[in-house]
């Protein structure tokens, strides 16, 4: 009697196409759970950005100004001497909101935490899949808000 070990070629050929199926359905879903995690991430780093900045300028006794520029997709803030690229994000970022609103070109956050003007910043990934916006209050505080399609939340 022979000992008959392993697997025939029949079942690792289903196993191949179930494998092959399943990753049919979950690729998709895994790329555009990676955009999304791009966006939040510099949302994020942003509202730290924000917050930095602030604590900054009532340290230091100065303003210090955050300068968006929307063509190249980048912000600084010379105060904390950064730039950030939104390309180093994964999805593709853009400044820009659900209805095309456009993100302030400077921010200033004076000697007293206050913001001048106040001001909001969109991000969007390049599939438009997802939108955040982070307004700057007057007061100087941060509030993030998502939009579900219909209201800002």
């Amino acid at each position: 009697m022979q000992n008959k070990k392993g697997f025939s070629l029949m079942e690792v050929m289903i196993v191949i196409a179930i494998i092959a199926i399943a990753s049919a359905y979950a690729v998709p879903n895994l790329l555009g759970w990676i955009s999304h995690q791009g966006l939040r991430s510099a949302v994020v780093e942003l509202q730290s950005d924000i917050q930095s900045a602030k604590m900054s300028a009532v340290r230091q006794n100065q303003d210090c100004s955050i300068n968006f520029n929307t063509a190249a997709g980048t912000y600084s803030t010379p105060c904390l001497r950064k730039t950030v690229r939104l390309n180093n994000y994964r999805g593709g970022l853009v400044f820009t909101g659900p209805g095309g609103e456009t993100t302030a070109g400077v921010l200033t956050l004076t000697s007293r935490g206050l913001c001048t003007p106040f001001g909001s910043v969109y991000l969007t990934n390049r599939d438009r899949t997802g939108y955040y916006r982070v307004q700057v209050l007057i007061s100087g505080g941060v509030v993030t808000s998502k939009w579900d399609g219909a209201n800002w939340r």
